[in-house]
């Protein structure tokens, strides 16, 4: 069984398509879940956004959606075998056709996010790729289900991600915050973007180096994410 430790919780990912990598790593640990009372995680997978958000926050109430069954079925065996586990609800269902009762102080996701027109199959436009007919329809979905202060936090490849900013602007999602995250240094890979219902006057900008040329961790990865590496963790 392939299981995957950090220090305060465990993760079984074996039914997962994508196992738990420096994407969700980074992107849980930029979150600042703050004094948000619900946070909702789009597409949950093994849990694992969603468990480092109950880890920092000790009142968040958290609902995980996952349209894979499997998938779904494991993210609530790993969130039952939590310390949080009363805190949690997991749904197996599609994020776009389920029926919210309630709006979110803070909605999170790992998505998708290869565009493309056609996929070879359903469970590859799941697991690696979306239309932008189809981030269309999520992205105002979010937008609907947004408290009025609450925020969005998505990571996406940094080479369309202007594409998703714009697209998101066009369904009253303005971005607030936009990291660059560089593989190694002057290797831009990914873009952490966090999104609020009310434009800014100003975008917060960071950049965030996560490997060294040796391809060990820098060591503002390594202070960003020790909270959450397992003791047996070595840089």
């Amino acid at each position: 069984m392939s299981t995957f430790h950090f220090k305060e919780f465990s993760l079984t990912q074996v039914a997962n398509t994508h196992k738990v990598g420096t994407d969700a790593m980074l992107l849980g640990a930029s979150i600042n879940p703050g004094n948000h009372k619900t946070a909702l995680d789009i597409g949950a997978g093994t849990g694992v956004l969603a468990l480092m958000l109950a880890q920092r926050n000790p009142t968040i109430q958290i609902t995980c959606i996952e349209i894979d069954q499997k998938s779904a079925e494991e993210c609530t065996h790993n969130v039952n075998n939590s310390p949080w586990f009363n805190r949690i609800a997991t749904i197996h269902a599609d994020f776009t056709q389920y029926d919210f009762q309630q709006k979110f102080d803070l909605i999170i996701s790992n998505p998708p996010y290869y565009f493309t027109d056609n996929s070879s199959n359903e469970s590859n436009e799941r697991t690696k790729h979306i239309t932008p007919d189809s981030l269309l329809r999520w992205l105002n979905k979010i937008a609907d289900l947004l408290t009025t202060k609450g925020e969005f936090w998505v990571i996406w490849p940094s080479e369309t991600s202007e594409q998703v900013i714009e697209i998101a602007s066009n369904n009253k999602l303005f971005v607030s915050k936009k990291i660059d995250l560089y593989s190694k240094a002057k290797k831009l890979s990914r873009t952490i973007l966090c999104f609020s219902s009310n434009k800014k006057n100003s975008l917060e900008e960071e950049t965030f180096i996560i490997r060294n040329d040796d391809n060990s961790y820098t060591n503002d990865y390594c202070t960003l994410t020790a909270d959450y590496h397992f003791k047996d963790f070595t840089p």
